[in-house]
């Protein structure tokens, strides 16, 4: 889609200089020809993208508001050349080659751009020969996204075949009768809990997904009492609680409602305290907190006496499929705290995390109001 846009954005560039040559060599009036110049400026003035025109001596002959803005050209810009304005190999080549249209990524001060260049001749209105038009499109954001979507499905590939290799591993025991008879129930039990892995992990990777969407769910949402959500996830909770001794401390508003997903708070909820009582000392307690505050905005904070998170990995807590250093060996999805982000973004919320190892962790979500 975007390189449709671009080639576009040049075939109406390539447009407007060949109409303005045509009008200059028929002599037409010298206000027409004014007046199409400045029309030819507000177009390429309009356009999103740095738009750069280049003489066949390769100095700057104009340029868009947006080049302007991007690249900080001075406006006495007339002794510009392209190597002066971008300082890159790749774009030098170009120019040097006459090539008819080159595509490829730079880096400038920081951020990435897709460059598109193109050679032409043709004698235009500013009395030059217009030889090369470069196109600049941030692409910084979508190549980010790219290298997101590349980490994430390999960090998945890598989760799924674990279990995947384990199971088969074990059928195959079985099915080669490698197994003692007293040995048939323990095997099959770890088939199903490979499975059970795979499952939960598949259906994070669709929430997150989902919840990653830019889809307009609004039709969907629907109001729900908040107190609901915290007991059903405390219920469903309670074998862990009990297996590990936690003592739930709960400070709640009652008949606080949002309008939301209820999947997305239920997740929410189930994560931030799942994972206070996965990495808490056995017999220690985790404190839960659901209010609404003077601004009202809906506050949960779920506080542990856990393990605690080093000051240098609070800020990579929420990335998919990380893990602390002291995090590794418990099960999970790894995508627990990511969905959690996600999920806080939707809702335009923010995210608070205060943490001390050995002492515990304190994570607050504050949600806007919703009507």
């Amino acid at each position: 889609m975007d390189l449709i846009y671009i080639i576009v954005i040049a075939v109406l560039i390539l447009t407007l200089v060949f109409l303005l040559v045509k009008i200059r060599k028929l002599n037409i009036d010298k206000n027409i020809v004014e007046n199409s110049k400045n029309q030819f400026r507000k177009v390429l003035n309009s356009i999103q993208q740095s738009i750069l025109l280049f003489n066949n001596e390769d100095k700057l002959m104009f340029y868009n508001k947006h080049a302007y803005d991007t690249l900080s050209i001075d406006y006495n810009h007339m002794n510009l050349t392209a190597q002066m304005i971008f300082k890159n190999s790749k774009i030098d080549d170009v120019f040097y080659k006459r090539e008819r249209h080159r595509v490829f990524d730079v880096n400038f001060e920081g951020k990435i751009y897709l460059v598109h260049i193109y050679s032409i001749n043709t004698n235009d209105v500013f009395n030059n020969n217009v030889q090369t038009i470069v196109i600049l499109n941030n692409v910084t954001e979508a190549r980010k996204i790219d290298q997101t979507k590349k980490d994430f499905f390999a960090h998945a590939s890598h989760e799924l075949k674990s279990p995947l290799t384990a199971i088969l591993g074990y059928s195959e025991l079985v099915s080669l009768q490698m197994v003692e008879p007293d040995e048939y129930a323990d095997i099959i039990q770890r088939i199903y809990n490979q499975a059970l892995h795979m499952s939960l992990l598949v259906e994070d990777m669709s929430i997150l997904s989902r919840l990653e969407s830019i889809t307009d769910d609004q039709k969907d949402r629907r109001n729900i009492l908040l107190e609901d959500v915290l007991k059903e996830t405390l219920y469903t909770l309670e074998p862990f609680i009990k297996e590990k001794n936690i003592e739930i401390n709960i400070d709640m508003d009652k008949n606080i409602e949002y309008l939301c997903i209820p999947l997305d708070l239920n997740k929410l909820f189930k994560n931030l305290i799942e994972n206070a009582i996965k990495y808490s000392n056995i017999g220690s307690q985790v404190k839960i907190k659901l209010k609404k505050n003077e601004d009202n905005k809906v506050i949960f904070e779920v506080k542990d006496q856990g393990i605690g998170i080093a000051k240098d990995q609070i800020g990579r807590i929420f990335e998919r499929f990380y893990r602390i250093d002291k995090g590794r060996l418990e099960p999970g999805t790894g995508l627990g705290l990511a969905i959690v982000k996600h999920t806080v973004l939707k809702y335009q919320g923010e995210i608070l995390v205060d943490s001390n190892p050995g002492v515990g962790t304190t994570i607050t979500i504050k949600l806007p109001a919703t009507n």
